[in-house]
């Protein structure tokens, strides 16, 4: 009975190891805030993402979409979803681009995470901001954020920080994982403690 005890413990705890390898592999997942307080009228937010013919191949996940967005959206390339729902952008073609109407003058954010293979040359996502007033992209360079994604490397982010905030999400599982690991460590004291 004690070693059946024992074999089922350690298959357990195997088990929970192997589950939770998935998302210990997964990359970080930033909130993007686009501030346009200082612009009036509509434009455009466009979401590229582009990979080489040395490039892993990968995929950027958009979501949670907050802000005054208009009704307009263009696809191209390897491009689908809405705002609702969230967008996916792959590197399958060379150019890869999501265009969605804004209205200016407040905050614009939205999630965004990557999927990037494990070997091959980097991988760009930019967002660009288009005031239709100025007729003219706005931020440093035309490019407010950009992301430059190589395998085994940190996610290289520049950003105008006049108009950018980027900030890595924690993961929502961290506190429940560290509050059940205090309550079992608990549990087994007391547990000895009978003995």
């Amino acid at each position: 009975m004690f070693k059946l005890k024992n074999l089922f413990t350690r298959a357990l705890l195997a088990l929970m190891l192997a589950t939770g390898a998935g998302a210990a592999l997964a990359g970080p997942t930033y909130h993007v805030t686009v501030d346009t307080r200082g612009y009036e009228g509509s434009g455009t937010l466009d979401f590229l993402f582009l990979g080489y013919d040395t490039s892993a191949p990968g995929n950027a996940f958009l979501s949670n979409f907050t802000g005054d967005y208009g009704s307009d959206s263009a696809f191209e390339g390897d491009a689908s979803g809405a705002i609702d729902s969230g967008v996916v952008l792959g590197t399958s073609d060379w150019y890869n681009s999501f265009a969605q109407s804004v209205n200016l003058g407040g905050r614009f954010g939205f999630d965004l995470r990557f999927d990037v293979g494990p070997a091959g040359g980097p991988l760009g996502f930019s967002v660009g901001l288009f005031s239709d007033a100025l007729g003219q992209y706005l931020g440093a360079d035309a490019t407010p954020v950009s992301f430059e994604l190589s395998p085994g490397q940190p996610d290289l982010i520049a950003l105008d920080a006049s108009l950018v905030r980027v900030a890595e999400v924690p993961e929502p599982a961290g506190m429940a994982q560290l509050a059940l690991g205090l309550a079992l460590m608990a549990w087994t004291a007391r547990q000895r403690r009978k003995r």
